[in-house]
């Protein structure tokens, strides 16, 4: 299944994300935990990264030269939270209407339907954005 997602009012879509395990007769509360899952083992990854120490390349070098940063020297990335609060933090979203859902160009509105998702099922989380006025 593919996993794209988007903002209302912006004409780009994030990077596809291919994710396994997502496949045969599943409600949307199971995608989001599968998709919550994920998401904290990708910030898990990104954070152990983070803390080690890098070798700066050349590369590197020029790179921080054309922008005047040359690491992350000094930034802690925060503990991501416990996979309960952060699969409540996902259906209460989803509940509050932050963002829709849409599987195959179809809105889910029902957490607890049951979809059919093969593996080349599109899924789309679409994030609402406040307007101000």
């Amino acid at each position: 299944m593919l996993v794209e997602t988007a903002a209302m009012g912006r004409r780009t879509l994030g990077e596809p994300l291919a994710i396994r395990g997502a496949e045969g007769d599943l409600s949307l509360r199971a995608l989001l935990r599968i998709l919550v899952d994920h998401e904290l083992a990708e910030y898990a990854t990104h954070r152990e990264r983070s803390a080690m120490l890098r070798v700066l390349t050349p590369v590197d070098l020029v790179r921080g030269a054309e922008t005047g940063r040359y690491g992350n020297e000094g930034r802690e990335l925060p503990a991501a939270p416990p996979p309960d609060d952060a699969h409540a933090r996902a259906i209460e979203a989803f509940d509050d209407q932050l963002f829709f859902v849409f599987l195959d160009d179809v809105r889910i509105t029902d957490l607890d339907a049951i979809q059919t998702i093969g593996p080349h099922s599109r899924l789309r989380l679409v994030r609402l954005v406040a307007l101000t006025g």
